[in-house]
């Protein structure tokens, strides 16, 4: 059997916490949370409900009117029943705040 390897991250997360709103499409969800990483094509952030991995969300900075489709690539649960979620930005923009002086972060997938 052929190993499978992950796919190679290309690019860096940066630790930083952002307040978001999250809105989906498919339904009436609705949360305000906050990021702990994030990079400029997506986000961690930690969320006090399940969100379906392929769902696609409205991901907005709050404050601030910067509103980005966004893809829920996963969602695992934490053992204080709250979940991360990774989503991935449908389509990458510049003005989506990925940039800190913190240092990047060595996470795997």
């Amino acid at each position: 059997m052929a190993k499978v390897f992950p796919p190679v991250r290309t690019e860096c997360r940066v630790a930083k916490k952002l307040t978001v709103e999250l809105h989906g499409f498919e339904n009436a969800a609705h949360e305000i949370t906050s990021t702990t990483n994030v990079s400029p094509r997506g986000a961690r952030v930690l969320t006090k409900h399940s969100w379906a991995p392929n769902q696609d969300v409205c991901f907005r900075a709050v404050p601030g009117n910067l509103s980005l489709r966004a893809h829920v690539i996963y969602c695992r649960p934490l053992p204080d029943s709250s979940f991360f979620i990774r989503l991935r930005l449908l389509q990458p923009s510049e003005n989506w705040p990925a940039r800190s002086e913190s240092s990047p972060l060595p996470l795997p997938h």
